[in-house]
């Protein structure tokens, strides 16, 4: 008797199917390290930019234009040579990444 009743169609889309699919995708350990990646990349763009914000401007002082190679500057202040405080961080690719300097003398 039960075989004589019409059958519904099954549904083009299994939504509640697709939903467990997503979120085994979503709370899968790839998913959970990129997004503790992300978080900290985040947290390391803010770090540089709170270090920027409060990093002192270097422009007015002789010696300290752009055209300064890194390297001279670890130099100078890893030495103490005139007068130069010691450098509180690593050396960055460029001083500029943090300290404001001035344009190269004309």
């Amino acid at each position: 008797m039960t075989d004589d009743l019409p059958r519904p169609e099954p549904p083009a889309f299994d939504k509640e199917a697709a939903r467990r699919r997503y979120r085994a995708t979503m709370r899968g350990p790839f998913m959970r390290r990129m997004n503790i990646a992300l978080v900290l990349i985040i947290l390391v763009a803010w770090g540089f930019g709170v270090a920027a914000a409060l990093a002192r401007d270097v422009e007015a002082l002789p010696g300290h234009d752009v055209t300064v190679q890194p390297s001279r500057c670890v130099a100078c202040h890893a030495a103490g040579t005139n007068n130069a405080p010691p450098m509180p961080h690593l050396a960055f690719p460029s001083c500029g990444f943090c300290h404001r300097q001035g344009p190269p003398p004309k």
